[in-house]
């Protein structure tokens, strides 16, 4: 292989990295994003037993 060989062969294998990369950044941008919503449990009349915090603090000992 002479250096013309080889410079062809260097530019055509950049070019082709550079375009991969570009396809693999556009494909991400594009991409549908997966949205999981969560749905966090409102307590609306949440009450603290005193009964329950004895029990806790018994079970503590």
């Amino acid at each position: 292989m002479n250096k013309k060989e080889i410079l062809f062969l260097s530019i055509g294998v950049f070019l082709t990295v550079v375009a991969w990369l570009i396809a693999d950044i556009y494909h991400a941008a594009t991409e549908e994003k997966i949205k999981v919503k969560i749905d966090i449990p409102q307590l609306e009349n949440y009450k603290i037993s005193k009964e329950l915090l004895q029990v806790i603090e018994n079970k503590k000992e």
